[in-house]
């Protein structure tokens, strides 16, 4: 008897609670089903509102000190923090935000405020795809010291794409040895043979970097290095 008195005043608790919270799970869900259709359809600015609603109901539920939909509700914040983050980042990416310095800094400045706990909703090689984006684009039109810094903020990515990472050091290298940094770019381009040993555009380039330096003589040595003894290398024949 003791059981079943207990398992109805549990009832009767849980149902209080409900009371309390389910309003605001309502109105939540409401909000999170209309962003995530506005996400859809790519509006972005408006489903970044609608994100921050459903967020803003669902804390509003934990505020009632709830006992047996606390664990549900945290997990639906953490979903709904998830998408409302990945959705700014849409938005700060979508059509021609980033042609412009003004987009650009606007998604630097959001990449750069993530919290550590933000960071895990957003994949790295997403964030590197963007970075590709504007450092060709400063590429092309030769602006070559920006387009080395974004190139270096692909590399910082760490994405776990060694296309990606190829592709980066490449035009890195390139910049390097555009202007005339000869050493620097030499060490790059040794460092771009560990992905293809046979590339005959980086060994011609190796060769030339080592013509302009005066070190001509060591080519086999750099052409055999692995990426981490090309500096040793260089301070050796210099």
């Amino acid at each position: 008897m003791d059981n079943i008195e207990e398992k109805l005043n549990h009832i009767e608790e849980w149902n209080q609670e409900r009371s309390r919270v389910k309003p605001y799970i309502d109105i939540a869900v409401e909000f999170h089903n209309k962003a995530r259709a506005e996400a859809y359809w790519k509006n972005y600015e408006h489903a970044e509102s609608l994100y921050r609603k459903a967020i803003q109901n669902y804390r509003n539920a934990v505020s009632q000190h709830p006992k047996y939909y606390l664990y549900d509700l945290l997990d639906r914040i953490d979903r709904v923090i998830g998408e409302h983050i990945y959705n700014t980042f849409n938005l700060k990416t979508y059509g021609d935000k980033l042609k412009d310095e003004r987009g650009i800094r606007d998604f630097e400045d959001f990449v750069d405020n993530l919290k550590d706990e933000e960071k895990k909703y957003i994949e790295p090689y997403d964030i590197a795809m963007a970075y590709m984006r504007i450092s060709d684009q400063y590429y092309e039109e030769e602006n070559l010291n920006r387009a080395y810094e974004f190139y270096k903020k692909i590399i910082d990515c760490n994405c776990g794409r060694s296309f990606v990472e190829r592709d980066a050091y490449r035009k890195m290298a390139k910049i390097l040895f555009a202007q005339a940094r000869f050493k620097e770019a030499l060490i790059d381009f040794v460092s771009l043979l560990s992905y293809d040993r046979e590339d005959s555009e980086i060994i011609s380039y190796i060769v030339r970097c080592l013509d302009k330096l005066g070190i001509s003589e060591h080519k086999r040595k750099f052409l055999a290095a692995k990426p981490n003894e090309a500096k040793k290398l260089i301070m050796e024949v210099l």
